[in-house]
C-alpha cells in the first residue's frame, strides 16, 4: 500500500513539475507546496531516515536540474532510488559515490568536485543521463531510453559494443528495476 501511495504522490508531482516535452501524467491540480511535500514523501519511502533539510535539497535539485536539462524528473527519481535509495553517503565497492552513484571519472567529466554534495551529485546524475539520452537520440524512444538507462549502469561503450543492453546480470536487473519504477511513477503498468 505504501508503494501505491508513493506512486500516486509522484504522479501529482510529475504533472506539476514534469518537463513539457514529455506527456504529463493525469493528475488533480495541486499547489507547489503539495508537490514538494509529495516528492519529499517519495524520497522518505526509499530512505526513511533522511532529514527534512536533505530531502528538500534533493527535491529542489531534481526539479531544477531535470527541468533545465529537459530530462523527465521521474526518470531521475527512478535512477537515484535504484542507485542509492537516496543515501547521499552511499559508496559502492567499485568506487561509485553519492545519490547517483557517480564514478570518479564520470563525476570529473560533469564537473562534480564533491560527490557528497547533494546539488552537485544530482546535477552530475542529470547531466550524465542527458548525455546518454543524447548519445542514443537517433533511436526510437523505447530503445533510446532503455539504452540510456543501461549506459548509466554499464557505460555507453558497453552498450555500443553489444548494440543494446550488455549481457551483464547486474545491468539487466538494473535496467528492469529503473524501467519498472519509472513506469509506475508515470502511472503506467510495470510491464
Amino acid at each position: 500500500m505504501r508503494l501505491k501511495s508513493f506512486c500516486l504522490a509522484l504522479i501529482v508531482v510529475a504533472a506539476v513539475f514534469g518537463p513539457r516535452t514529455e506527456p504529463a501524467c493525469a493528475a488533480s491540480p495541486t499547489t507547489s507546496a503539495q508537490a514538494m511535500s509529495a516528492y519529499e514523501s517519495a524520497i522518505r519511502y526509499f530512505n526513511p531516515g533522511i532529514g527534512d533539510s536533505d530531502a528538500r535539497r534533493i527535491v529542489s535539485a531534481i526539479i531544477t536540474d531535470a527541468y533545465q536539462q529537459g530530462v523527465d524528473p521521474r526518470l531521475v527519481v527512478a535512477i537515484i532510488a535504484t542507485e542509492s535509495s537516496f543515501d547521499k553517503t552511499a559508496r559502492s565497492s567499485a568506487g561509485a559515490m553519492g545519490l547517483g552513484q557517480l564514478m570518479p571519472g564520470t563525476a570529473a567529466d560533469v564537473d562534480v568536485s564533491n560527490a557528497d554534495d547533494i546539488d552537485q551529485n544530482v546535477r552530475g546524475t542529470v547531466l550524465t543521463l542527458r548525455g546518454n539520452l543524447e548519445h542514443y537520440a537517433s533511436l526510437d524512444p523505447q530503445h533510446k531510453f532503455v539504452y540510456a538507462i543501461a549506459a548509466y549502469n554499464a557505460g555507453t561503450g558497453a552498450v555500443d559494443e553489444y548494440h543494446g543492453v550488455p549481457p551483464y546480470d547486474e545491468t539487466i536487473r538494473y535496467v528492469w528495476k529503473v524501467v519498472v519504477l519509472w513506469r509506475r511513477l508515470c502511472g503506467m503498468s510495470a510491464t
